[in-house]
């Protein structure tokens, strides 16, 4: 870099070596160092720029070594592709953290073509000898091809993912969005007889978003969300107002965690209608003398293999872009359950399984249309 300044910005070099430069006019100094686990640590950097941060075998630990030396006014600079092989990695829980703003990361993505001399024929010639996923890695066009991750290793279809974009519009102004902040997205408004089907992932809003999924119990055409982080009670409120909105829509809540309780119990004091019973998966029916459902991991591999199947046969429309790009995050790794990337978030997702297979039970669904023959006499 001191090399290629124009001369008068070349401040005179102390220390040369291949480790390192030093400048004593301004007491400064370039250094470079090894992928070790404890390098950097102790030194007061005003910069710090890892290199290919994917790739470091410590790199969390080391990590933990070097951002003190920046807090106190430094910048920290994480550079790196992204490994297709590997979802769980430390760099990928910063880009993901950063872009849901959950630290204080910038993320940002530069693609293949940002390197001066790279041009599309340069682009058709490297690919036309390497597999589809080492181009995706090595010289991602989007975001998305570089997170994503091997086509192979996806837990939903990937293909229809991308099919999914054309569903995505904005949403429509409502007094239920104004109310609670924007937090509430409505892209259609009930349509008298129709029946719908609402689940919701409950949050206490500290680490986690809840998620609340309002579908046409049919078509699973998605009509409303609420995704956001907010108390359990708000979110309650918000379960109570979008269930009196969709005609009393046929409506459940997971019930594990404190704030499943806290919901419930909202719930039961705002005498939300049409609550489904609790889900009983030994035979598959529903309690109606208990509300909320109780997820265990037989319940759990139940809904999210219904809903991989409802994706894959492109059965459901998904109006947020949010929700398709964790759908894209969700993995399975080799001899182990579905799961998300560390970092990354299953709000929708559950949400999703969830009001997908309450559909099932949607009182009436099984009987909304047919053929009727009957005998007539003709006159004339």
């Amino acid at each position: 870099m001191w090399e290629f300044l124009p001369t008068y910005l070349q401040l005179k070099l102390g220390k040369d070596q291949e480790g390192g430069l030093s400048f004593p006019s301004m007491h400064s100094e370039i250094i470079s160092l090894p992928a070790t686990e404890d390098s950097g640590r102790m030194t007061g950097a005003t910069i710090v720029v890892t290199d290919e941060l994917e790739y470091h075998p410590y790199a969390e630990k080391n990590f933990g070594a070097l951002f003190p030396t920046v807090t106190a006014g430094g910048q920290f600079i994480a550079l790196s592709t992204a490994d297709k092989t590997k979802m769980d990695t430390f760099f990928k829980t910063l880009y993901q953290r950063a872009k849901s703003g959950r630290n204080n990361f910038k993320p940002i993505f530069l693609p293949w073509y940002l390197r001066p001399g790279r041009n599309k024929e340069w682009f058709e010639g490297v690919i036309k000898d390497i597999p589809d996923w080492v181009r995706e890695q090595e010289f991602p066009n989007t975001e998305e091809e570089a997170l994503t991750p091997l086509k192979t290793r996806m837990f939903f279809s990937r293909d229809m993912l991308n099919g999914m974009g054309n569903n995505l519009k904005p949403p429509i102004k409502h007094e239920i969005s104004d109310k609670f902040s924007g937090i509430v997205r409505i892209w259609q408004l009930p349509v008298v007889g129709k029946r719908y089907a609402l689940f919701t992932d409950p949050s206490d809003g500290q680490e986690d978003p809840h998620a609340i999924i309002v579908v046409d119990g049919i078509t699973k055409e998605q009509v409303a969300e609420s995704h956001g982080k907010t108390t359990a009670d708000v979110c309650a409120l918000i379960h109570d107002n979008l269930v009196r909105l969709y005609n009393n829509a046929f409506n459940g809540f997971e019930r594990n965690t404190r704030a499943g309780g806290v919901v419930g119990a909202k719930l039961d004091e705002l005498a939300t209608p049409n609550q489904a019973g609790f889900l009983r998966v030994k035979d598959n029916k529903l309690d109606s003398t208990k509300h909320g459902w109780h997820t265990s991991l037989q319940l759990w591999n139940l809904i999210i293999w219904s809903l991989e199947e409802t994706v894959r046969t492109n059965c459901l429309t998904i109006r947020s872009q949010e929700a398709i790009d964790e759908f894209r995050q969700f993995i399975v790794p080799e001899g182990q359950d579905p799961q998300k990337v560390r970092g990354g978030h299953d709000d929708y997702i559950d949400a999703w399984a969830r009001v997908v297979y309450l559909c099932k039970y949607l009182p009436g669904a099984g009987n909304q249309g047919g053929v009727v023959s009957f005998k007539y006499r003709e006159t004339y």
